[in-house]
C-alpha cells in the first residue's frame, strides 16, 4: 500500500505524483534537488513527492505547479495527489465529485492515464466514467483519450484539457488505486518556439535541445544569485533557459560570428518570453581563458562534441576528437582552479561505433584527478548519463563537477 508513504488528507502538505520522461533516472536526478522523494517507479517513469519547492522569481501570472514544471526538462507533466482508494468505483466516485465541484459549463471533457491497471482497464473504466457522470449529475461527457490508450503531453496541450477540463492519473499498485489530478503539463508550443524557430540554428554545432539545456541548468543547482556561464554558447540555448528560468547568464564562443547571432537569438527570445534582455551578456572569447573576474557561479555547457553529426564516425575522427576535447576541458578546468566557479555541468561526446558507444568520461576524470573539481555520482549513484536519441551517431554524455572548498590550514 501507499497510504503509509503520502500525506494524510488533513495534512496542509500536498503529495504530487510526476509522469517522468523517456530517461527516468535522468528526470528523477534533475528532480530530486527540488523536492523529497516517497516513491520512484522507474518502469513506469513515475515518481511520488511532497514538499515541492516552487518559486516564482520573474513573478510570472501562473500556478505554482505549472511555473515549476516549465522549469524541469526531464518531466512530461504533475499531478496533485487525491487520495489513495480500495476500488475502481471508488475512484470513479472522486473523479465525479472532482468535476462537480470545478462545474465546468457545458460538456465535460475527461482524460485518464493509468498505469499498473493492466491492457484493458481504461477501455471499460472510460465508458463506466461517462454513465456515472451521465447517471450523479446529468452531465455530458467527451472522453478525450484514444480507445485504451493514456493521454500524451501532446494531446493534452492540443485539447487544451488543463484549461478546458480534465485529466486524471491513476496508478495501481498491489490493491490499491492512487488517484491524482493533473495539475501542469509540458507546453509543447513553447519548446518549438525556443528550438525550431530560433532565427540562429546551426546543424554542425550539435544543437543542444532546449530540455537538455533546462536539465543541465537543473542539475548545476545554481542559487539566485549565482551566474549562468555557458562559454561555448552557440546558438545561446543554455543562456536562453538561464533567462526564461530567472538567472543572470552569460554567454561566449571562440566564434565571434556565432557569438553575435547567439546574442540575437537571446534577444529574439526576451521578445517572447518576456525576459529583460540586459540579463544576458555575451562576448568572443576562448573558454580556456574565460576571464575570471567574470567567472562566478556555474558554468553549464554542451561544450563542443565535435564536428561529426550527420555520419557514423570513424576510429581516426573519434581519436582526433577525444584528444581535442580531453586536452580542452582539461586547460578549461585548470584555469578555473582560482576562479568562483563551483559547479560545472556539461556534455562530452559519446560516439556510437560498430555497435558499441565510445565514452571519454574516465579518461578526463584522470585527466583533472588532481584539480579540486570533483565528478558527482548523481545519476542511481554514476558519475555519468548517457543521452542519446536513436538515430543520432553521437550522443551527449552527461557529467557534474563540483569544486572542493579549500582545506583551512
Amino acid at each position: 500500500m501507499l497510504l503509509n508513504l503520502i500525506s494524510s488528507k488533513h495534512s496542509p502538505v500536498k503529495t504530487y505524483l510526476f509522469v517522468l520522461g523517456r530517461n527516468p533516472i535522468l528526470s528523477r536526478t534533475e528532480l530530486l534537488p527540488f523536492c523529497d522523494e516517497l516513491f520512484y517507479a522507474e518502469d513506469k517513469s513515475l515518481m511520488l513527492a511532497e514538499n515541492i519547492k516552487f518559486e516564482n522569481p520573474r513573478d510570472l501570472p501562473k500556478s505554482p505547479e505549472q511555473i515549476f514544471l516549465d522549469r524541469l526538462g526531464g518531466t512530461i507533466r504533475m499531478g496533485e495527489v487525491l487520495g489513495e482508494f480500495r476500488s475502481e468505483k471508488e475512484v470513479q466516485d472522486e473523479i465525479v465529485k472532482q468535476v462537480q465541484t470545478d462545474k465546468p459549463e457545458g460538456k465535460v471533457q475527461l482524460g485518464v492515464s493509468a498505469w499498473g491497471c493492466g491492457k484493458t482497464f481504461l477501455r471499460h473504466f472510460l465508458p463506466e466514467m461517462k454513465n456515472a457522470l451521465r447517471a450523479q449529475h446529468d452531465r455530458n461527457c467527451r472522453i478525450v483519450n484514444a480507445p485504451g490508450k493514456n493521454l500524451d503531453s501532446g494531446k493534452i496541450f492540443g485539447e487544451k484539457l488543463l484549461k478546458k477540463g480534465f485529466e486524471f492519473l491513476v496508478w495501481k499498485r498491489k490493491d490499491t488505486f492512487l488517484l491524482a489530478k493533473t495539475a501542469a503539463n509540458q507546453n509543447l508550443r513553447n519548446y518549438v518556439l525556443r528550438d525550431r524557430d530560433k532565427d540562429f540554428r546551426d546543424a554542425r554545432m550539435g544543437m543542444l535541445p532546449p530540455k537538455v539545456a533546462q536539465i543541465l541548468l537543473n542539475l548545476a543547482s545554481p542559487s539566485w544569485d549565482d551566474v549562468v556561464i555557458d562559454p561555448f554558447c552557440g546558438s545561446g540555448t543554455v543562456n536562453i533557459e538561464a533567462a526564461i528560468t530567472g538567472f543572470k547568464t552569460i554567454g561566449s564562443d571562440l566564434d565571434e560570428k556565432r557569438t553575435k547571432k547567439a546574442k540575437e537569438n537571446f534577444e529574439q527570445m526576451a521578445e517572447k518570453f518576456r525576459y529583460e534582455k540586459d540579463s544576458g551578456e555575451f562576448f568572443a572569447g576562448d573558454a580556456l581563458k574565460f576571464p575570471l573576474k567574470k567567472a562566478t557561479g556555474v558554468f553549464v555547457t554542451e561544450g563542443f562534441l565535435g564536428d561529426v553529426f550527420e555520419k557514423h564516425a570513424t576510429v581516426q575522427s573519434i581519436a582526433d576528437a577525444s584528444r581535442f576535447i580531453l586536452h580542452m576541458w582539461e586547460k578549461t578546468i585548470a584555469h578555473l582552479e582560482d576562479s568562483s566557479v563551483h559547479t560545472i555541468a556539461l556534455c562530452l561526446p559519446a560516439w556510437k561505433f560498430k555497435g558499441k558507444t565510445i565514452s571519454i568520461s574516465e579518461d578526463l576524470f584522470a585527466k583533472i584527478a588532481k584539480s579540486s573539481y570533483i565528478p558527482s555520482a548523481l545519476f542511481d549513484g554514476k558519475k555519468t548519463f548517457i543521452y542519446s536519441r536513436p538515430d543520432s551517431f553521437v550522443g551527449r554524455e552527461i557529467c557534474v563537477l563540483s569544486k572542493n572548498p579549500p582545506n583551512e590550514g
